[in-house]
């Protein structure tokens, strides 16, 4: 029960660190780059989003993303690389808020998406959809961003003010939070199919496993004992029973490592061997 408990103080903490990073009133990922580089234009919480310098970039733009956004989208896709979306399972609070809300209601309320729909085709179509919106007209992605939709609730509850709500901002809400996050099983069904920030670390943690040392979660056949305790706690559902074994799918797997710590064997581990 202690193990637990400390396991859990130490990935709220992670996201509390997250929230302090990239969400106002505290901002210290931008400040921090504020120090290095002249801000060019006024800060907002757009600017340290994957989705911002990748529209310049299909765009040929590229030259009008600020430093923030630079900067965060290189780290974001060297780190998914390298070491997996540790930005989706260790910093994310917008992600974090659904799965830890979603363990109060009993299982039999929520719906797990993953047993009945085909999760990696999804997500990684969305990301593909994301992409070709550029070359469409199709602007406005924060209106569809359950981390901007996150932070105006956050800005709500410490100035009182809420922006109007769009209609597409009401429907990113009742996704993000109800559908996919308190009534899914996990609480991270928005990560799975609709985050295009999720989907690209995925990817780049895909094209890492090619190469040597790089970190991500493996399981060691000979200590698995076959239990299915790794499968039930996983909330992005990435691992699946197969012959009483366990598979890891890396991509959607988000190295929040609830599988390692919940394996009675400790038959998985977060490694590059």
């Amino acid at each position: 029960m202690k193990r637990n408990f400390i396991f859990e103080i130490e990935r709220i903490a992670g996201y509390i660190i997250g929230f302090m990073l990239f969400y106002s009133p505290f901002d210290l990922f931008a400040r921090a780059v504020d120090l290095l580089i002249p801000p060019q234009n006024f800060y907002s919480i757009h600017e340290p989003c994957f989705r911002i310098p990748l529209n310049y970039l299909l765009a040929g733009k590229i030259s009008e993303a600020g430093p923030v956004s630079l900067i965060a989208m290189a780290l974001l896709l060297i780190v998914s690389l390298l070491f997996g979306p540790l930005l989706c399972g260790k910093l994310c609070p917008a992600g974090a808020l659904t799965e830890y809300l979603s363990r109060l209601l009993p299982d039999k309320v929520k719906i797990d998406w993953a047993a009945h729909v085909p999760v990696v085709p999804i997500r990684y179509g969305f990301l593909i959809g994301f992409l070709l919106t550029t070359f469409v007209g199709i602007t406005n992605h924060c209106a569809y961003c359950n981390f901007f939709v996150f932070d105006m609730l956050v800005t709500f509850t410490h100035t009182g003010h809420i922006a109007a709500y769009s209609a597409s901002l009401i429907v990113t809400f009742v996704l993000w939070f109800i559908v996919l996050g308190l009534f899914t099983r996990g609480g991270r069904g928005f990560c799975n199919f609709l985050c295009p920030v999720g989907a690209a670390s995925s990817f780049f943690h895909y094209l890492g496993s090619f190469l040597p040392k790089t970190l991500r979660m493996k399981i060691d056949d000979e200590k698995c004992v076959g239990c299915g305790k790794c499968a039930k706690q996983c909330p992005m559902r990435a691992i699946s029973m197969e012959q009483n074994k366990p598979s890891i799918s890396i991509h959607h797997c988000i190295i929040c490592q609830e599988c390692s710590h919940h394996c009675p064997a400790k038959a998985i581990k977060y490694s590059n061997k």
